[in-house]
């Protein structure tokens, strides 16, 4: 886990910084916090967050995936978000994978209630993979397309409680394929 702190610090710090300024610019004058009537995300409010939950690489094989993010929001609708993703090591008939990847997300929010709502993302990943095979380790990284679907229980204005699904495209081993990870997490709005 110490090669990712370095990295999360970075995209958390760059994912802050950028939206700060974004934020400040669009909204000079105006208050970052949620209006009192809804607690769904407000124009150029930030968040992080942090998911943790289960990957399948087909044939069934799972790993726990860890995912930490930050984003901003441009108005109650439409952000931007930052993440690294650890897939874990998952167990397949004959070899191993490990992968990890940063990501960039475009974020659409639909609010259901005053407590729910629902979000889609799209974007890109650059992953990094290691299939460990009984005489043979082979390594790839890439560029691949990210997408995701799931819904915000918000506890109070600051803090949510996340379900989401997500599916990646990746590089493994001169091949391409997706992995799909379902997690459950936290969010905390500022």
């Amino acid at each position: 886990m110490h090669k990712y702190s370095s990295l999360v610090l970075a995209v958390a710090s760059l994912g802050l910084m950028g939206f700060g300024v974004a934020a400040h610019a669009q909204s000079a004058g105006t208050s970052s916090s949620m209006s009192s009537t809804n607690w769904a995300p407000a124009e150029g409010q930030r968040y992080i967050g942090l998911n943790g939950g289960s990957t399948d690489l087909r044939l069934g094989n799972n790993s726990t995936a860890y995912e930490i993010y930050a984003g901003g929001m441009w108005n109650k609708n439409f952000g931007l978000e930052v993440g690294l993703t650890d897939f874990g090591n998952i167990h397949r008939p004959g070899n191993s994978v490990d992968a990890y990847g940063i990501s960039v997300k475009a974020v659409g929010v639909v609010p259901i209630s005053e407590s729910f709502s629902a979000f889609a993302k799209l974007g890109t990943m650059y992953t990094r993979t290691k299939v460990t095979g009984t005489s043979s380790v082979l390594s790839d990284n890439g560029w691949g397309t990210t997408y995701g679907v799931g819904v915000n229980y918000d506890f109070t204005r600051q803090f949510a409680a996340v379900l989401e699904w997500d599916q990646t495209n990746l590089n493994l081993a001169g091949s391409s394929d997706h992995i799909n990870t379902t997690s459950v997490g936290l969010k905390y709005r500022f």
